[in-house]
């Protein structure tokens, strides 16, 4: 099996498209060690390093594996089109989604400023919140999100503290944290929200 994740064999266009990062998120996200991917597929523990690390490309042979094993297929892993990222999504064209169903809380949608479809390792989206609305967010994984509150206030906890943020504030936390956050006010709250993987 070394041939499929040898240099000599590993498609050129390969190397354009991120897969060591993309791997790594999937892997993040899927909650899996090195290791247990390496036996999955039956390589090196090391392998799997050096395609996470960009230091080799796997043959499409093992790539086809590596994504079986991570629970995706090629398409959602790389995206729906990858030679159209969508670079510009001009004002009121952006799609508008509700929080998804494995996250509690009402009255919250998104604005979408990354097409998930894109196969992107980056999610940024405007969190519109009406007033009293609320979105809890009890699953955890790796990565990190940022925040910046265009305008209105937030309630944000993160684990047990709540802080009181208010239009030009901005926030960080990593993502093994467990969040949620409210609409304490009487208009419409707008925060820019950027994390990585693309979760929602």
């Amino acid at each position: 099996m070394d041939d499929e994740t040898n240099d000599d064999n590993a498609d050129p266009k390969l190397e354009e498209l991120q897969i060591g990062g993309r791997l790594k998120h999937a892997r993040i996200l899927q909650g899996m060690r090195m290791r247990e991917l390496a036996e999955r597929v039956g390589c090196a523990e090391s392998m799997i390093s050096k395609i996470e690390s960009g230091k080799t490309t796997p043959s499409i042979v093992m790539l086809q594996r590596l994504v079986t094993a991570l629970n995706r297929d090629l398409s959602s892993f790389f995206g729906a089109s990858v030679s159209a990222p969508g670079v510009v999504q001009k004002a009121g064209e952006r799609p508008i989604s509700t929080t998804d169903a494995i996250r509690g809380g009402t009255g919250t949608s998104y604005e979408r400023l990354i097409p998930f479809a894109a196969g992107n390792l980056l999610e940024g989206n405007i969190h519109r919140i009406e007033p009293g609305a609320e979105k809890v967010d009890t699953i955890t994984h790796q990565g990190e999100t940022m925040g910046y509150v265009i305008e209105g206030e937030l309630d944000l906890t993160i684990d047990t503290t709540t802080y009181r943020l208010g239009t030009g504030d901005s926030f960080f936390f990593k993502n093994h944290l467990t969040s949620r956050y409210r609409n304490p006010g009487t208009t419409l709250a707008r925060v820019l929200w950027v994390n990585t993987p693309q979760v929602h």
